[in-house]
């Protein structure tokens, strides 16, 4: 996936001068069309995925259920305040401010045909709190008959979210050429290959750097033992690289905490419930390249109230990615567009970027989980001891 999408980058760089206008704005269409259609049916997608995601949880002790919910949110809200500190000191301080958007001597490529707003029934908020709560319900609810109703209703959702994941996901690379082609012609994609790479290393170089820093904390800063948690990890985290997914991923991570953790039953409770749900790699990379796309195409920096309402939607939002390829950026589309302002353009380019660094992104992922895992059963073992005493 991440070769089709620099092939369709560079192509568009490369070769896209070549490409009838006709063709390009065409194309473009079809690209803001694509958008729409995964804007009208993301409320659809949130519920289904919170809805399970809150009722796998709800099966453990309802304790168990708000503590892991608990640390999964503070942690993805953490590590997405952290990605505004790093952005400060990169994006917003000397590299993108080299980034020069050139403007189109040609005049900017428009679609060959209106594409008009999609009415929304439902909103991504209503459709979070309504997968937050019925999920609740649910997963809590004793009784074989309402167990037996939950899972199939688990069932249910969980095989219309593939579906539709099956329909965009192929849909992606269409969506990304069309406006590759539109920042091809306005002067804007040349420009921000050439000069943005710098930028994107830095990213990647602090999200590694900092999931190492936590497995050596997950250690008591012990060097030997933090060596150990990571060669237990290291198989999950190749095959997430290999597979840009974190279910494919996932047996893997749950033999790595099985012996990474104390008491291997904990491993099986808490890595299938936040494979979802905690994403460091995301909470850093998203961010950070939303920013650097805004400043780049002459946006203000985001103010630390307005990031922070940003940031608290995505981190509910989180409940609601899917552990495919490309399942982390896709919902944050929204997201994106309605808390930093981003236009389809940017949303386009953020998607592109994101989709080239997924495997790695993945990684990144997958090893916070383990980092996670530990953590969390640290905390319950302290908490535990506390109560007896």
């Amino acid at each position: 996936m991440p070769l089709v999408f620099l092939a369709v980058l560079l192509g568009a760089a490369l070769f896209g001068s070549m490409v009838p206008y006709e063709v390009k704005s065409t194309l473009y269409a079809v690209s803001l069309l694509i958008k729409e259609i995964l804007i009208t049916l993301m409320p659809l997608i949130i519920f289904s995925l919170v809805f399970n995601a809150v009722v796998r949880l709800g099966y453990g002790a309802l304790k168990y259920a708000i503590l892991v919910t608990v640390l999964v949110c503070c942690s993805n809200f953490v590590n997405t305040m952290i990605s505004y500190v790093l952005s400060c000191f990169t994006v917003g301080v000397d590299l993108c401010s080299q980034v020069q958007v050139p403007t189109a001597s040609g005049g900017q490529l428009a679609p060959a045909f209106e594409i008009a707003a999609s009415p929304k029934l439902v909103s991504n908020a209503g459709a979070l709190a309504a997968g937050i709560v019925c999920g609740l319900c649910l997963g809590i609810t004793k009784g074989p008959k309402m167990a037996q109703l939950t899972r199939q209703t688990m069932v249910a959702l969980e095989t219309v979210a593939k579906w539709v994941f099956k329909i965009i996901i192929p849909l992606i690379p269409l969506f990304i050429a069309g406006t590759a082609l539109k920042l091809q012609h306005d002067g804007v994609l040349k420009s921000i290959c050439e000069q943005y790479f710098p930028v994107l290393c830095i990213f990647v170089t602090s999200a590694c750097s900092y999931v190492l820093l936590q497995f050596f904390a997950m250690s008591g800063f012990r060097m030997a033992i933090a060596a150990q948690f990571i060669k237990n990890t290291l198989p999950a985290m190749v095959t997430a690289f290999g597979s840009a997914s974190s279910a494919a991923a996932l047996p893997l991570s749950i033999k790595a905490a099985e012996k990474n953790l104390q008491e291997k039953a904990n491993a099986g409770a808490i890595v299938p419930a936040v494979v979802n749900i905690h994403l460091v790699g995301d909470c850093f990379f998203l961010p950070l390249s939303a920013i650097a796309v805004m400043m780049s195409f002459g946006m203000e920096f985001p103010s630390i109230f307005q990031y922070m309402i940003f940031a608290a939607h995505f981190v509910l939002a989180k409940f609601a990615v899917a552990a495919v390829p490309g399942g982390g950026v896709l919902v944050m589309i929204p997201v994106m567009q309605s808390y930093l302002g981003l236009s389809s353009d940017m949303l386009a380019l953020v998607t592109a970027i994101y989709m080239l660094f997924d495997p790695l992104i993945t990684t990144c992922n997958v090893a916070g989980n383990s980092c996670f895992a530990i953590g969390s059963e640290k905390l319950m073992m302290f908490m535990a001891g506390s109560s007896k005493r």
